[in-house]
């Protein structure tokens, strides 16, 4: 088995380790001093995007031997976005009404549908 030396790691994923890094120091240095989390949010976003480390970061899971490439598929599905998306709506309008409680389960019922979408499209894709 082939293991590829670090340097020519560091040669073909430069730029998105050091968009990855970037982010990272905003999230930490936001946090640190203290700035509002939609602020933090939207700086590592934006690094983010520019930089091109979302991308990269799929292709570094990708790179995961058997389940990257499952990973990935899962997570690119469009089903998977709008079941996210309405559940980001579905708390906007209860958050509005009042119903806090009520936004606090929409959001984690949305993140457990959707995790177990993911996990049984990999072990479907495995067996």
């Amino acid at each position: 088995m082939y293991i590829p030396h670090i340097a020519v790691i560091w040669a073909t994923y430069r730029k998105t380790l050091i968009g990855l890094g970037i982010v990272a120091i905003v999230v930490i240095l936001g946090i640190a001093a203290g700035l509002d989390a939609r602020l933090v949010t939207a700086l590592a976003a934006l690094v983010g995007i520019i930089t091109s480390a979302f991308a990269g970061l799929a292709g570094l899971v990708a790179l995961i031997p058997w389940i990257g490439p499952l990973i990935v598929k899962a997570l690119s599905i469009p089903l998977i976005w709008l079941l996210n998306g309405a559940g980001y709506f579905a708390s906007i309008v209860l958050a509005k009404q009042g119903h806090t409680g009520s936004v606090v389960k929409s959001r984690v019922l949305t993140v457990v549908l959707l995790t177990g979408i993911v996990i049984g499209y990999i072990i479907g894709k495995l067996i």
